[in-house]
């Protein structure tokens, strides 16, 4: 395994229009289409194309993605400028560089502007209609249910559930022929939770 290379650096481009606080305006991916700010949830959720040949050591960039997604949540600290140099090992059938060179492209000016969307979790009603994928080793599915149950009532004024309480749930995981949800669909739906309850001072 060769030792970690950065990632090339990226041309510093003028600045020709940009926000009223005075951040620039977004990247650009593929194509020239302006890369969209993500919520918690949909960096957690990001998928990379692999490569026949080598590319970033698939490990590292989740570990570092989920990293970035917690920052967006605000349960971490990171500086956009760690998204700038950080390293990653390259090795057969890892990630497309470019993809995921775009997508730190974005996130850290995200982090840089401090802008997190808005979530889609403004109700009770729909933080349940949220369909969540079953899989082995997932959570147990009774305890996601009774704990969202308790999470819409609060999103509809009914209950006192707290971001902080998001942030520090357990579920146990099934095992054996059991079926829970899928891990990571939950966690996504937490992330969103707890954003939207941090928005209401909760």
């Amino acid at each position: 395994m060769r030792p970690p290379s950065p990632r090339p650096p990226k041309k510093a481009e003028p600045i020709t229009s940009g926000n009223s606080n005075g951040t620039p305006p977004p990247p650009h991916g593929w194509g020239g289409v302006p890369l969209p700010f993500l919520s918690p949830a949909q960096v957690r959720a990001t998928r990379f194309p692999r490569k026949r040949g080598k590319g970033y050591d698939p490990a590292q960039v989740d570990a570092f993605v989920l990293r970035i997604a917690d920052a967006l949540a605000g349960r971490a600290k990171l500086h956009p400028d760690q998204v700038r140099t950080i390293v990653f090992t390259e090795i057969a059938g890892g990630y497309d560089q470019r993809a995921v060179d775009d997508f730190l492209t974005a996130c850290e000016h995200q982090l840089r502007s401090g802008h997190v969307p808005p979530t889609t979790l403004q109700t009770g009603e729909a933080l349940l209609a949220v369909k969540l994928p079953r899989s082995p080793n997932g959570y147990d599915r009774g305890e996601v249910d009774a704990f969202l149950g308790r999470a819409a009532a609060t999103l509809d004024g009914r209950g006192r559930m707290t971001s902080g309480e998001v942030r520090h749930t357990r579920f146990t995981t099934t095992s054996g022929l059991r079926r829970g949800y899928q891990v990571r669909a939950v966690d996504a739906l937490l992330d969103e939770l707890e954003q939207e309850l941090r928005f209401r001072g909760r």
